[in-house]
């Protein structure tokens, strides 16, 4: 059953599932990215756990946006990684303003995004009046999915959680500003995609899970790891091309773009 501007079909997993495991696989990923670093191994394994938190952030923009948002999926998108990115960043300082364990970062970011977002679900409640009944959970959701994306690839990025390093390397060279983009069209292209009257849930998480592969890769060939780029688009190809099966099985019809004629008849 469809409902809302977009509408979307029955759930076929849990929202609070697919966000567990996201969340769960992207926070382990950016532990795992920092440990592995020095064995090369940072950017294969932290870029790919941390693509979940996109299939995660994309899950709950497909169920937030089904209420009628229509153009505001894409806005939605670019608002959960601005308050990641607010929450990545400050996550990270805190530990080193107060001379915390570098570990702890990531719980930080995690405690951080929920704030905020909470904050600004309620805001978007009142004053701003959006009268969607799951928006304060939405947003809350949103922003810590955006935070631990952005986090898990900039720190498969740099291959280290330490204050400075992670500075240098993913804020003072932009490389921060390439995860709020690539990242934030990972969780928000998925059901702008796919949304209408027969948007599926299993086609939409398919693709959530081939654009958060593809924003692995490119960090990928940013990083210049060999290893991950060929493992990510190995990957990329097979979950799209599922994806476009599945787009072509699910279709009322498959219609063809003439040649565009070479010279006005």
């Amino acid at each position: 059953m469809s409902h809302g501007g977009g509408g979307h079909a029955a759930e076929l997993y849990p929202e609070e599932q697919i966000f567990a495991a996201g969340i769960g696989l992207s926070l382990v990923g950016c532990y795992l990215a920092a440990i592995l670093a020095p064995y090369g191994l940072g950017m294969l394994i932290g870029g790919l756990l941390a693509s979940a938190a996109c299939v995660a952030g994309a899950n709950t923009v497909r169920k937030v946006a089904a209420y009628g948002l229509g153009t505001g999926v894409p806005s939605i998108g670019m608002v959960s990684l601005g308050m990641g990115t607010l929450s990545a960043v400050a996550g990270v300082l805190i530990s080193g303003c107060f001379n915390l364990p570098y570990w702890v970062a990531p719980i930080l970011t995690l405690i951080i995004s929920a704030v905020i977002g909470y904050i600004v679900g309620r805001l978007t409640v009142n004053p701003v009046g959006m009268k969607i009944p799951i928006m304060v959970r939405s947003m809350t959701f949103l922003s810590i999915a955006g935070a631990m994306a952005l986090l898990g690839f900039t720190v498969a990025y740099v291959g280290s959680l330490e204050p400075s390093a992670y500075i240098d390397g993913a804020l003072n060279n932009g490389i921060m500003a390439l995860a709020f983009i690539a990242a934030g069209m990972a969780i928000l292209h998925p059901f702008n995609a796919c949304l209408g009257p027969n948007e599926s849930h299993k086609r939409t998480l398919t693709l959530a899970v081939a654009c958060g592969l593809l924003t692995w890769f490119v960090f990928s060939v940013v990083k210049l790891d060999v290893v991950s780029i060929v493992v990510s688009i190995i990957l990329w190809a097979i979950v799209y091309v599922k994806f476009v099966k599945m787009s072509l099985n699910d279709a009322c019809a498959v219609l063809h773009v003439p040649e565009i004629p070479k010279k006005e008849e």
